[in-house]
């Protein structure tokens, strides 16, 4: 496993990053051993680096495969919807308690969208900041769909040392512009020397069919440190890391996680504006109640729903 500074944060990561959102609640929702156990696999073969959020209920998974593995040097990222200073208090405070950690590696403002949504957050952000300056958190950083937020972190005074920008090779979920667009303004931030380590690479599951070119078209970009990933199997997490390592998988390998049972999931953020409708060559999907709803029986799984969802809230899992 190869491994990078993140910037000029100070801290050194491996180029795949753990995507904990996968395993719980919100997509898979493993028992805690079952998803631990995942974790702890990933740890035991090199990856150092976890991604998980206030929102998706996932710290204690991670804790105990902290615990199995007895990697407690791991480096953990945590995000929130925080915008008010009692807010941030408690989503750091929670942090530190559900993972059993004095200290956050990074902690970031969850989806940002422009330096207008920085400064609705800022009384979040300067809490962050704060326990910046007394090393309870490492450092602070934002996720964002968005290209206006990467070109806006660029502002020295903002105060990010990490951003977690969404990057797939067709830009599948990009709000307001292309890849193209989105990569230009990624050089620009890395040239600043602000950690960059990328989601949703193959687009929330939408472009899994095409797995290793995804992977590869992100792995090859320069100025991209880390790339999170989301998995649920120790043989996803294993088919991963040999790819990151320059390894061809096993035959076997492939051969099981092409049958491995798939669905279409629907997040809760829906907003019911009935885009994937129309993207659905299948019918399988309506509008209901203001929320998509999925006929499992019609769905042939091709993802053309969640590249058209504005929202991205449809994914493969």
């Amino acid at each position: 496993m190869e491994y990078i500074a993140l910037g000029n944060s100070g801290i050194s990561v491996s180029r795949l990053c753990f995507g904990a959102l996968t395993i719980g609640p919100l997509q898979a929702n493993m028992s805690t051993c079952e998803g631990a156990e995942v974790i702890a696999y990933a740890l035991n073969r090199g990856v150092n680096f976890i991604d998980t959020a206030q929102l998706y209920k996932t710290y204690h998974y991670i804790k105990k495969a902290l615990s199995i593995s007895q990697k407690f040097d791991t480096i953990i990222s945590s995000k929130t919807y925080a915008y008010t200073r009692e807010m941030a208090i408690e989503a750091v405070e929670q942090a530190r308690r559900e993972l059993n950690r004095d200290v956050i590696d990074i902690f970031m403002l969850h989806q940002q969208e422009s330096k207008h949504t920085l400064r609705g957050h800022k009384d979040a952000l300067d809490v962050l900041l704060e326990y910046k300056s007394k090393g309870i958190i490492r450092a602070v950083g934002a996720s964002t769909h968005h290209i206006a937020l990467v070109n806006d972190v660029c502002d020295k005074n903002c105060g990010i040392d990490v951003i977690h920008p969404l990057i797939n090779r067709v830009g599948i979920g990009i709000e307001d512009g292309t890849i193209g667009e989105m990569l230009l303004a990624v050089q620009r931030v890395y040239s600043l020397g602000i950690g960059i380590f990328g989601m949703k690479a193959l687009g929330g599951g939408n472009l899994i069919n095409e797995r290793l070119s995804s992977l590869k078209f992100v792995l090859d970009l320069p100025y991209v440190h880390s790339i999170a990933v989301g998995m649920q199997s120790i043989d996803e997490v294993e088919a991963n890391i040999n790819f990151f390592e320059g390894i061809i998988p096993s035959e076997g390998l492939e051969n099981r996680l092409s049958k491995q049972k798939r669905r279409l999931h629907i997040e809760n953020w829906c907003v019911g504006c009935g885009k994937c409708t129309k993207h659905c060559v299948s019918n399988a999907l309506s509008i209901v109640d203001g929320l998509c709803i999925v006929k499992s029986e019609k769905c042939i799984l091709c993802g053309y729903c969640g590249a058209n969802c504005p929202e991205f809230a449809i994914k493969i899992c």
